[in-house]
């Protein structure tokens, strides 16, 4: 059962990942896709997400305190939340900062689930 839910949410993962970056370039290109399919689709696929995040971590046993790595995985992600909104509704060069900082903090949050450490880069 972790195994299928492990993989359900790596695909989730890229699932997410794809839905924002055709957003994005729909938002840079244009100013708003028109699909209803690209407007409603991201915010089923990251509540699936966010729901096998929390199973998968209950089923491991993970906590915030006993596992400090979900702890900045978890702000990595609202960091991810609130830039992708920049990256969305601002114009000009904030919308490239918000694009670049989201896509640090996706990085960012790939290595910390690979590692399981906060600092991995030191």
């Amino acid at each position: 059962m972790y195994i299928g839910i492990k993989h359900t949410h790596l695909l989730l993962v890229v699932l997410s990942v794809v839905l924002f970056e055709i957003r994005f370039w729909g938002f840079a290109l244009r100013q708003k896709p028109k699909n209803k399919f690209l407007i409603i689709m991201p915010h089923v696929i990251d509540t699936l997400l966010l729901a096998s995040g929390v199973t998968l971590a209950v089923m491991a046993g993970f906590s915030l305190t006993s596992s400090p790595w979900l702890l900045f995985k978890l702000l990595a992600l609202v960091g991810y939340i609130g830039f992708g909104v920049v990256a969305m509704k601002v114009r000009g060069g904030i919308r490239w900062i918000g694009f670049c900082a989201s896509t640090l903090c996706l990085i960012y949050m790939v290595m910390v689930a690979l590692t399981k450490n906060p600092t991995f880069f030191l």
